[in-house]
Formats: structure tokens, C-alpha cells, sequence
């Protein structure tokens, strides 16, 4: 090539060589899926009472009844469950739990399952240690009454939308300060949780090639989501003062004496009765 003067010129060797970059694998396993699985989790749980999830019969029914009234028989359910020492209310109420979980939806009982088997699972991992006492029914009841609690409460907590719990709960005269800590909690829940995919995924798009710091950055984003958290409940308050709230939640008055009310109300008795029955 020739230059401006006449005289033969050449680029310079570090031109002709090929810019090409391929960076090598990264394992971001705990960042990527055990975050990320974590965040999802939290967005999720204001999500309850979406269309595809009550398409149901069951839930089409159960819409029908109070909350209130849903929320007050979940925590007898409970009660009973845990305080029977004859297994077989355990199998009678694991039965139907079961078949209820056969007519939702593909997605709901996807979600009620895997969130009652973990748990069920690590519960029977605490009480194997038992087994050595002698007690060797101890696993497998802590299994199924963990797998029966946490498939009421996810199958509650997903087919009815947080603000009906929220007015079920005053409709039950739970405290306005209780009300108030469960109404911030599920709304802050759901807001950090996209916030945390969010940072999850700007940390992805900077992180090129194999990156050994990759720990840090996974304390990173949870320290970035609890300085959010603060500075939104900071927020928050202040907003909900400037629009008037007093700290109490006036709910519109509730229709008990219906029937869907009414046969609710028995099947509760119904299962106190058998509690009480079996011992």
C-alpha cells in the first residue's frame, strides 16, 4: 500500500490477527438457578386468583365461599391434622386433598405438589432420627401431615388474590396492626422477587466468560434487594400517610347465612367430627 508520500507503507502485524472470542464456560449453577428459582418464587406469591388457576370446578365452587370463612376452616384443618395421633383421619384427609388435587388445573397442581413434597420431604428428614428411638412411624406421619398442611395453604394461597385474604383476615377481627404486617409483607414479597430477577438478570449480561468472583455477586444482589426493601417500606409508609390511611382496613360487610357458606360450614364440622371421632 502506498502512503501519502509516495513510499510503500504495511499495517502493522496485530491487525491481521483474527478478534474472534469465544469465552469459556461458566458454572453459575447457585446464581442462575437456585436464585433465580428464589426470586421467581417470591413474584409469584401476589399472583393468586389468576383465571387459568380457578378454572377448576373445585375452585369455581370455593369461589363462592367467604374467605373469611376459607381461612378460618384452613386453620382448623391444620389443627386437627396435627393433633390426631390416629393415622387414619391423616389418610382420610390426605385422600381427599388428593382428589381435590386431580380436578385443578395442570399448573396449580404443579404448584401445589413439588411445594408440598419439598417440604413434606425435609420434614421427614428432621424426624429419621427417631427411627433409632424406636419410633419408627415418625418419618412417614410428619411426611404426610407436612404434605397435607402445605397443599392446603399453596392451594389457598393461589387460587384467592391477596387482597381477598387481606379482607378475609379483618373479616375474621384479626388485628389492623397483624393485617397491616401480612398486607405490606405479601405486597413487598412479590415486588423483591422481580426485583431480584431483575438484578439476576443485568448480572448475567455483564458477566462474559468465566467469572471466579461469581459468589460475591450472588451476595451482591441480596444485599442490593435488602437495601431495596428498605428504601421501598421507607417509601411506602410515607405514601399511605400522605393518601389517608389511618391504620385500619374497613372491609364492606360479609353475607354469612349463604348457601355455598352453608355447606362449607358443614364439611368443617363434618371434619371436626371425624377428628374427634378417630382421636
Amino acid at each position: 500500500m502506498t502512503g501519502v508520500d509516495g513510499e510503500p507503507t504495511s499495517f502493522p502485524d496485530w491487525l491481521g490477527v483474527s478478534e474472534s472470542y469465544e469465552p469459556a464456560d461458566d458454572r453459575s449453577t447457585f446464581v442462575e438457578r437456585n436464585l433465580g428459582v428464589f426470586g421467581r418464587t417470591l413474584a409469584a406469591v401476589a399472583d393468586g386468583g389468576q383465571p387459568e388457576l380457578v378454572a377448576g370446578p373445585i375452585d369455581r365452587a370455593l369461589g363462592n365461599v367467604s374467605t373469611s370463612l376459607r381461612l378460618l376452616g384452613l386453620v382448623i384443618a391444620i389443627v386437627c391434622t396435627n393433633l390426631t395421633s390416629n393415622m387414619i383421619f391423616d389418610y382420610i384427609l390426605l385422600a381427599v386433598v388428593l382428589a381435590v388435587l386431580a380436578v385443578r388445573p395442570v399448573r396449580l397442581m404443579r404448584t401445589v405438589v413439588f411445594a408440598g413434597l419439598g417440604i413434606a420431604a425435609l420434614s421427614s428428614l428432621v424426624a429419621l432420627p427417631a427411627i433409632f428411638l424406636g419410633q419408627y412411624n415418625s418419618p412417614m406421619r410428619l411426611f404426610i401431615r407436612a404434605f397435607i398442611t402445605v397443599s392446603l395453604t399453596v392451594g389457598l394461597a393461589r387460587t384467592v388474590p391477596w387482597n381477598r385474604l387481606i379482607a378475609g383476615l379483618r373479616g375474621l377481627h384479626v388485628p389492623n396492626s397483624v393485617v397491616y404486617v401480612c398486607d405490606v409483607t405479601i405486597q413487598f414479597i412479590d415486588i423483591l422477587g422481580r426485583s431480584m430477577l431483575s438484578l439476576l438478570d443485568s448480572l448475567s449480561l455483564r458477566s462474559v466468560g468465566r467469572d471466579r468472583r461469581k459468589m460475591a455477586s450472588a451476595g451482591h444482589v441480596l444485599g442490593a434487594v435488602f437495601l431495596l426493601a428498605n428504601r421501598r417500606a421507607r417509601e411506602m409508609g410515607e405514601s399511605m400517610l400522605c393518601r389517608g390511611f389511618e391504620g385500619e382496613y374497613r372491609i364492606p360487610k360479609q353475607r354469612w347465612l349463604t348457601a355455598p357458606n352453608a355447606a362449607y360450614a358443614a364439611m368443617i364440622a363434618a371434619m371436626i367430627a371425624a377428628a374427634v371421632y378417630f382421636g
